[in-house]
């Protein structure tokens, strides 16, 4: 027994000095700025529902009955802005002895329910329970015939009624001004995802209860037309009114939450075949009419024919009566939303005016559209089972919404802007402990169904898609997507289903063969789906003898690595200084153990890249001397052998290695030096993001002009190719990095960009000449911020007298950079008060351009919701959102205490959001703290620049004290040759013993 223990003592010692170390970090590195709307951690610390994960049955629907069919009658009134309606619902029995039937209604006026079988009214009552959003219908002293070959079919008829709804959901209203001279008009519209169908008229609503719907829309008759999922098959005047019956083909099996309608005096562009609507562009008259549907029009039609060709599945036979409708809808929360045939969006996400509209603009009404029809294959056709597995919907419309578009509007580089706005994204957002995994049970209530609308289900989701694709091969992939689809049609989908069909295309094909016997492709993708967070690799390399030992554990951007103990099967590429190749991207290992040791095929002083194109859904981290071979080649000349993505990939990991510690931020920034001859997309991309962070912990400090000064000499090179005047027919991707970098510049006051924004705002102003659209972001703000109130009273009227939304949005977010009391209060003031001028859609992007847009602006804005508190609260529906806008910026404890006193003595005012509003004033103190904490590390690298790194004489990595916390290499005793494997060349007897105690133990 003492043997057995010295013998786990030892193991025990060996696995402490052998894997990578969590270092000491107490303090959080998440704060305030990225907690705001629409940033990575904006759920992070959402409160829980309270439930249990073994009560989220409590707000699902029993499989007691279901749907078969609906007749759905829905009468909107515009000049109320009400809704009356009747459903009724085809519904048969699962099992025997059912007594009760139980469905989804939400805020709706119940009247009329009525259960019959063959024309007999069955007696019931019923019941609502508002807290579960149930109808509870029940047979009195009788129960519902039950025939599992031959089913009986009861009718359940139910009136409804409600106002149109005003939070966007369910059958909302919308308003809008054909021109901006007219008077508001209404209009109906809907958003039911995930969980809103209830609010719209009562109904089984889940996705796995698919049916089939006949609908009835009334409407308004004169101007106003009709649409939803299917044709119109007749008008029928309504007699005795002015109304008009708008009746609808019968829908595909669906699910409730893929039904929309809308009700609108809108004008259309349209396509037919054989007679028969296939494809339109609806939206207002004056935009239809400037032909500011036209790109949507166009590339659409393009974008759904490729989609077709890709599925070998046309949309057009999935039924006989579906069209392809793209409507823009001037207030809509979701941004998109892929109703079966009635697909939704903001206005700004469809219209595209080519004088008006920038390329951020275009470029997203493009891969939303390929996001939104993706969707009517992996969503519609096949839907997720339920929302704990939504990205088997989300997932596959993101991949689709980047490589799509990529395949049509090839310029527009999606297939590039995939690694740093999909990848670097979703690392990011899976880099804590509290991080969801893919597929996360026990989702019930319809507040733990928003979670899932995550960074992870979209984001995540696609990457690990991105990853399977390259283990496969894209033709193996595609077939087996294809036979998801057949396999799924007209049906729900587990993880499972996709998981079998892939792995039956794979072994079929011989694409996993490479494997070996003990690979299990299965076992892969749930490693990927089942688990939170992601692996960080650290490689050392014996550069003697060609071994890398590779450690993996899951990477956790607060201390480095996470205390949760998890393994993944990883595909593995790598490329060498000896074999540059980066464009294999089939995995030549795949690896599942703690610890690995793979032979890189050469030796000598040279680098290796981990990861080939960033393909894989993990970072990598190096030994220091591999370390310094990667810098000195991004130093040398020789650098683009590298390739651009993993360039990008080296980047963003240097910046999140810093930031949790695992490296210094001298050791970042010698790697991240190479920056001042690069003049590719991807890495300054990656850059931007990475010290947006680092200029935001820093503000206030002594170390920001420093820093700022080092981003605007690593800049100069590129902004010199670049120009801060666009060429003529400049491409899209260069066009789009000066997109980015010049706000950047701007905001660090480089002259020259400045000076370019000064001189294109006043030829606009006093010569009428337009600014390029792609530079109107940094030309406007930063004329703004050197300009009179006179220029925001221009711009302001600009905005509201524009006809292009896409240009009043960015004159939204641009406007806060006015310096000037008087203006910003203007502003607030459109933003707050009840008009028809902004939009509630359109709240944080103003709010956060008041806040933003100048440092002094912060205190003007907190004095603003100080003196008009109610009227900000109902603005926002809190005061937690705009207070976190001003929380995050507070630059020191002065500024912070004040803060703190202000919400201490207006407590009962701020009600439930006083302990938010608190928390957010602690988070920007920890901003301080943790500044404090690195400043001596930023610091030494300001003043001592870069590292002189050589080579070594000899082939062997010298030893020299480590500056990053990363291992020495395990040495490995002499043991027998091992016979090759597919899973690694060599692993030794060692790290398997290794590997197995640390599983055991952590």
């Amino acid at each position: 027994m003492a043997t057995v223990k010295l013998f786990l003592l030892l193991a025990l010692c060996l696995a402490a000095h052998a894997l990578p170390q969590i270092p000491p970090r107490p303090l959080s590195t998440i704060f305030g700025d990225e907690k705001l709307p629409g940033e990575v951690f904006e759920n992070i610390d959402k409160i829980s529902d309270g439930l249990a994960r073994n009560d989220y049955n409590l707000y699902r629907l029993p499989r007691t009955t279901r749907p078969v069919h609906y007749n759905v009658f829905w009468a909107i009134d515009i000049t109320r802005l009400a809704l009356e309606g009747e459903v009724n619902i085809n519904l048969v029995a699962n099992q025997a002895n059912v007594n009760e039937i139980v469905i989804h209604t939400h805020e709706l006026y119940i009247d009329n329910v009525v259960l019959q079988q063959n024309n007999i009214v069955v007696p019931t009552t019923h019941i609502e329970e508002t807290q579960y959003h149930f109808l509870r219908v029940r047979l009195n002293n009788t129960v519902l015939q039950y025939n599992p070959t031959n089913p009986v079919v009861y009718t359940l008829s139910i009136s409804f009624g409600a106002p149109l709804r005003t939070d966007m959901y369910g059958i909302y209203r919308s308003w809008f001004r054909n021109n901006s001279t007219d008077d508001v008009r209404w209009m109906a519209s809907t958003q039911f995802q995930a969980t809103s169908a209830r609010s719209a008229f009562p109904c089984y609503d889940e996705p796995s209860f698919k049916a089939t719907f006949d609908i009835t829309i009334r409407r308004p008759t004169i101007n106003y037309r009709s649409w939803s999922c299917t044709r119109i098959r007749e008008s029928v005047q309504v007699e005795n009114t002015t109304y008009t019956d708008d009746i609808y083909y019968r829908t595909p099996v669906m699910s409730t939450y893929l039904l929309a309608l809308i009700v609108a005096e809108y004008s259309s562009l349209e396509v037919f075949e054989n007679g028969n609507l296939t494809y339109e562009v609806i939206a207002r008259p004056n935009a239809i009419d400037n032909n500011q549907g036209v790109y949507a029009f166009e590339v659409g039609q393009q974008l759904l024919a490729e989609m077709n060709n890709h599925t070998a599945m046309t949309f057009t036979s999935m039924h006989p009566y579906l069209k392809m409708t793209q409507a823009a809808i001037p207030d809509f929360s979701a941004g998109a939303m892929e109703n079966w045939g009635l697909l939704t969006y903001r206005e700004a996400y469809l219209m595209y005016d080519p004088e008006h509209t920038n390329d951020y603009y275009k470029q997203l009404i493009a891969y939303i559209l390929s996001h939104e029809i993706a969707h009517m294959w992996f969503g519609n056709l096949v839907t997720c089972d339920w929302w704990d597995v939504l990205w088997l919907n989300e997932g596959f419309a993101r991949y689709y919404q980047y490589y799509l578009t990529d395949w049509v509007e090839d310029y527009m580089g999606l297939g590039t802007r995939f690694i740093t706005e999909q990848v670097h994204a979703s690392l990011l957002s899976d880099s804590v402990d509290s991080s969801h995994p893919l597929n996360n049970p026990g989702i019930g209530s319809p507040a733990s169904v928003r979670t899932m609308f995550s960074t992870i289900s979209y984001n995540k989701g696609a990457a690990v898609i991105r990853m399977t694709e390259h283990l496969l091969g894209f033709d193996v992939h595609r077939q087996g997507l294809r036979n998801y689809l057949v396999d799924r049609s007209f049906d729900t989908a587990l993880p499972i289903h996709l998981f079998e069909n892939l792995q039956a295309v794979g072994l079929s094909s011989g694409s996993l063969s490479a494997y070996g016997t003990e690979f299990n492709f299965i076992e892969y993708y749930r490693s990927w789906t089942d688990q939170a967070g992601h692996p960080i690799l650290t490689v050392n390399v014996d550069h003697a003898t060609g071994d890398m030992t590779i450690t993996q554990r899951r990477f956790d951007i607060n201390v480095g690595y996470s205390a949760i103990n998890t393994n993944w099967i990883i595909p593995i590429t790598f490329a060498t200084a000896a074999n540059p190749d980066f464009n294999n991207t089939k995995p030549s290992h795949v690896i599942r153990n703690t610890v690995t040791v793979i032979n890189r095929g050469s030796i000598g002083d040279h680098w290796v890249i981990f990861n080939k194109q960033q393909t894989g859904f993990y970072r990598i981290n190096y030994d220091d001397y591999t370390w310094n071979l990667i810098i000195m080649a991004l130093r040398g000349p020789n650098r683009v052998q590298i390739h651009e993505f993993n360039r990008a990939q080296i980047v963003n990991d240097a910046f999140q290695f810093a930031r949790s510690g695992l490296i210094s931020y001298t050791r970042a920034f010698n790697i991240l030096s190479f920056l001042e001859n690069e003049t590719e997309y991807t890495p300054w991309v990656a850059a931007i993001t990475g010290f947006s962070w680092i200029r935001n912990r820093l503000a206030g400090t002594p170390n920001l002009a420093r820093l700022e000064s080092q981003i605007a000499r690593w800049a100069n090179t590129s902004i010199s190719e670049l120009g801060y005047y666009p060429p003529q027919n400049e491409s899209f991707m260069r066009s789009y990095l000066r997109y980015q970098l010049a706000p950047v510049l701007c905001s660090i006051g480089v002259p020259e960009c400045r000076e370019a924004a000064l001189q294109q705002f006043r030829n606009l102003i006093n010569n009428g000449v337009e600014i390029p659209p792609n530079s109107r972001n940094w030309v406007y703000c930063n004329a703004l911020r050197d300009g009179s109130e006179a220029d925001f009273t221009f711009l302001w009227n600009r905005f509201l007298n524009h006809n292009v939304y896409t240009e009043k949005i960015l004159l939204l977010s641009v406007l806060g950079c006015t310096p000037h009391r008087n203006s910003l209060i203007t502003f607030l003031n459109a933003i707050v008060q009840d008009n028809y001028i902004i939009r509630p859609q359109d709240y944080t992007t103003a709010f956060n351009s008041a806040v933003t847009g100048n440092e002094g602006n912060v205190q003007i804005v907190f004095e603003y919701i100080r003196n008009n508190l109610s009227n900000v609260t109902a603005a926002f529906g809190s005061a937690s959102v705009p207070l976190s806008y001003i929380s995050s910026r507070l630059r020191n404890e002065t500024a912070i205490n004040e803060f703190r006193a202000w919400a201490n003595q207006n407590r009962v005012e701020l009600g439930d959001d006083y302990q938010a509003v608190l928390n957010g004033a602690d988070n920007s103190l920890d901003n301080i703290r943790w500044a404090a904490s690195v400043a001596d590390d930023l610091n030494n690298y300001f003043v001592a620049g870069d590292a002189s790194l050589q080579l070594t004489s000899t082939t062997s990595s010298p030893v020299t004290q480590p500056t990053t916390v990363t291992q020495p290499p395990i040495v490995e005793p002499s043991t027998p040759a091992l016979p090759d494997s597919a899973v690694t060349t060599f692993v030794s007897l060692f790290a398997l013993t290794l590997a197995i105690v640390v599983n055991i133990v952590l």
